[in-house]
């Protein structure tokens, strides 16, 4: 059998709540030339059974299940690597969702443009609201490489805006479809971490990368708020990012490209502590990663070899400064606020919406008072044509318009007999 276009790997672990909105979304795609490799990660909920389903009903052309104990979504992703044959490879994970035309648009990208990455908009799914968050979050930047009215036709490379390529595209690996040729040539493969994770493998991509293309469009949707997602269970693994971007440092740093893309680098890796410092719940989780960082966690990470005036968020450049004097209050204090003004900002912003959505809806009424006057003048345009049809119609049967149609005739018959 030939191979399938796209090869899809989920890693699973305990996402039974939320899988067959995964699964489902996948069956729906409108390109069906894929095949799914499903990696339970030592799950004790029911998402092993829900796989099972999906396979013993036949919903898939070609699905296979492996198991493993739990080892992490990297190493489970790196297990699908092996199994996977396709040309192309998305990783979905399973408590997200795609829309049913992501494969077939993906595709034809990366055919049209013979691109090695093909990257696409995200829309952020609020699980407590049970619906896309609006407004939309904008967390990517394509236009540092390609604008919009270009995205069909343009290619690009990391190089081409070295300080841009990470805070440009992140570090997800579910929002990209990857040639699989690339993946191997390069020997691209997930550390054994359990958080970030995939920040080496995703980050290294983009700067090895001959071809890559966007499609703006928002095709996955990633899902928030589950309070059982890994994006809501850091605790355990709180140190995890530090390794994951010293790692990256290393990769870059052997492929020989550290000092081309240091600057977006250090600005990726310090948001990237500061964002998972400020997401930890639990006391002693939040203790073990700021000392971490504190006690040669900074350093490891490069984020003491640039000049302060490289990190352009003054909120990221103050956290740098009290990380590294070891004063974990002082951090906190400073961050509760902000929080605050965060908290304030966020509400500006819902008036502001609030206020431009009166706005609209005011112009919705305008606009909806002078249809309905158009349409009554209409209405009486209509009416009055009628009438006026009625007036013709009586005058050509009144006795009147019949005598003058007969005395027509005469002079008709005597031109036919002149003819004749």
């Amino acid at each position: 059998m030939s191979s399938p276009a796209v090869s899809v790997i989920i890693p699973v672990y305990n996402a039974g709540a939320y899988l067959e909105q995964a699964l489902d979304s996948l069956a729906a795609q409108t390109l069906q030339d894929f095949e799914v490799i499903c990696i339970d990660d030592g799950s004790d909920d029911d998402s092993f059974d829900i796989l099972k389903r999906y396979r013993d009903e036949g919903t898939f052309h070609a699905l296979t299940i492996l198991t493993q104990r739990h080892l992490g979504p990297g190493r489970a992703r790196n297990r699908g690597l092996e199994e996977a044959s396709g040309t192309y490879v998305l990783f979905l994970d399973a408590d997200d969702f795609i829309e049913p035309d992501l494969l077939e648009r993906a595709v034809g990208r990366a055919e049209d443009l013979a691109a090695d990455i093909v990257i696409w908009d995200v829309w952020y799914y609020n699980n407590r609201a049970g619906r896309d968050q609006h407004p939309a979050v904008g967390t990517l930047e394509f236009p540092a490489y390609v604008d919009i009215d270009e995205q069909d036709k343009k290619t690009f490379r990391a190089s081409d805006n070295p300080e841009a390529i990470f805070t440009s595209f992140q570090n997800w690996p579910w929002n990209k479809l990857f040639r699989r040729a690339f993946i191997e040539e390069h020997g691209l493969r997930f550390p054994g971490l359990f958080r970030t994770e995939d920040l080496p493998f995703t980050c290294s991509a983009l700067v090895l990368a001959e071809r890559m293309a966007v499609i703006y469009d928002r095709l996955s949707h990633y899902r928030m708020r589950t309070g059982s997602s890994s994006m809501d269970t850091k605790d355990r693994h709180a140190k995890d990012f530090i390794e994951a971007f010293v790692q990256l440092k290393e990769n870059l740093t052997s492929l020989g490209l550290y000092e081309t893309y240091r600057t977006s680098y250090v600005r990726w890796a310090l948001g990237g502590a500061v964002y998972n410092l400020n997401s930890l719940t639990m006391p002693r989780a939040f203790s073990e990663a700021f000392e971490a960082l504190h006690r040669g966690g900074l350093e490891r990470m490069g984020l003491l070899d640039v000049p302060l005036e490289t990190f352009t968020n003054e909120l990221d450049r103050q956290s740098l400064r009290l990380i590294d004097t070891g004063n974990s209050i002082a951090y906190l204090f400073f961050w509760m606020r902000n929080h605050n003004v965060f908290a304030d900002d966020h509400k500006e912003t819902v008036d502001i919406l609030e206020a431009e959505l009166d706005a609209a809806r005011e112009a919705t009424r305008r606009t909806s008072e002078q249809l309905a006057r158009k349409i009554n003048e209409l209405d009486a345009t209509r009416a009055d044509l009628d009438a006026t049809e009625e007036e013709l119609d009586r005058l050509q049967r009144s006795a009147e318009y019949r005598y003058g149609t007969k005395l027509l005739r005469i002079p008709r018959a005597i031109q036919r007999r002149l003819r004749g």
